[in-house]
Order: C-alpha cells, then structure tokens, then sequence
C-alpha cells in the first residue's frame, strides 16, 4: 500500500497538492494511449475544440467523458497507488465523479492557455483533481502552474477571474509542477490554477478526473454520476438505535 506519511498529507493540508509516489505502468500507459490516438484520428465526440469545431483531428483540445470510451481509462482511475493516496487524503471510502472533470486534456502544438481558475469554492465539501500524465508535461509544452495555499483564501474571489493569461496576478504567485509521463499529480481544486501555451511541435496529454469522499449523510447510495472505488457506501449520521440505547 503506498500510503501517505503524515508530512505528506500536512503538505497537502496546507500547500493544496501532492505527487503520487509511483507512476502508471508502461503497458497501461501504451493503451491509454492507444484509445486516446483512435479517438482523436475518429474526432470521437464529445470533443472540444482548440478554435471552433473544425472536425480535423489536429484541433482536438480535449476529448470529454473519457471513463466510459474504454475499459484502460477506468483502470488507470482505480489505479491502486493512487486510490491508497486518495484514502490518505479523504478517507477509506472513495468515490469517482463522472459530472466533473472526466476528460483528457490533449494540448495539440500551439494549443492556448488553460486560464486562470478555481474549480470548486472555498466552503465546498474537498474536491481532489487527479491529473495523470500520458505525456511528459513541461514548462515548454503548459505544465499546469498552482497557487500554492490559495484553497485557504478568506476572502471572496471569482472562481474565473478572466483577463489575460500573463498579466494575472496568480501568474506571479504560481508555481508550475512539471511532471513525467505516467505521473499523478494530486490538488485541491479550489486552488486556482491554468496552463501555459503549448509551444512545442507535439502535444501534452493528460487526463482529469474527480475524487470526494462519500458523504456519510448522503442517503442516496445508488448515485450514478459517482462510482466508488475504495470503501463502502455507509450512512452514519444517526444510527438507530445508538450504542447502548434501549429500543422500546
């Protein structure tokens, strides 16, 4: 089990993200891969475009609800040292979200910012982005940039401030993570983040996925926008009869 040490998940606490210890296996890597070029070459919908929907596979930005287009996608999301990492960070029962995230960001050559954002609110339940790495990411292909601590933030801000990619003030206050093909890369995702330009010739793929930790007051245990992957789906709120209480 590769479990966090109590650094690692103080880090997390208060920096907002964390490195999976251990990549993907290379086979697993090859035929997520493998999917993701057939898909791409076929311009498999739902697909977002770089600049309008041009049906040319080079212009493929993104390709959307990746986990039900092929069996590796959801292998690679129950990957077992990222759901002991998970477990470390949200407890022992997981869920995987399909309404957020759930896409593979493919990043052609030329590919524009991922603008500055933070997906949930400060006040939500935590919300873990997962993003793992088909290809190395680079600061010269858009390495993803964080904002270190800003899931603390105690004011009021846009999620989705706008504006220009260089002259936002997250860019001076961000820190980019470059990462190796087959990394995991974990993070709060109420810290505001984005991508840089892709300036290189080939592209910069990764898939983006969601993780919570089962909501114990949750009684709706058949979800189907949420898949469970480690754990068990329980109510404890207010069990009946409680320890120790007589039942008349």
């Amino acid at each position: 089990m590769t479990a966090m040490t109590e650094e690692e998940r103080w880090y997390f606490q208060h920096n907002g993200f964390h490195r999976v210890r251990q990549n993907l296996p290379e086979d697993l890597l090859r035929r997520l891969n493998e999917a993701t070029d057939g898909a791409i070459a076929d311009c498999v919908e739902p697909v977002v475009w770089e600049d309008g929907p041009t049906g040319r596979p080079e212009d493929v930005r993104r390709l959307s609800e990746v986990l039900s287009r092929d069996p590796a996608y959801l292998e690679a999301a129950q990957h077992p040292p990222l759901l002991d990492t998970l477990e470390g960070l949200l407890g022992p029962n997981v869920e995987l979200l399909t309404n957020k995230h759930n896409h593979i960001m493919v990043r052609p050559p030329g590919s524009l910012p991922v603008y500055w954002h933070a997906g949930e609110e400060t006040w939500d339940p935590t919300l873990v982005t997962a993003l793992i790495y088909l290809e190395e990411s680079t600061l010269d292909n858009g390495c993803i940039r964080l904002v270190p601590g800003s899931h603390h933030r105690p004011f009021r801000q846009p999620r989705r401030p706008g504006g220009a990619w260089e002259q936002s003030e997250w860019l001076s206050r961000s820190l980019p993570v470059p990462m190796p093909r087959g990394g995991v890369l974990l993070f709060n995702d109420a810290c505001f983040h984005g991508a840089d330009i892709n300036r290189t010739d080939g592209s910069r793929r990764s898939m983006t996925l969601a993780y919570r930790a089962h909501d114990t007051h949750d009684v709706d245990k058949q979800d189907p926008v949420k898949i469970l992957v480690r754990g068990q789906r329980t109510y404890t709120g207010h069990p009946h009869p409680f320890p120790g209480e007589a039942v008349s």
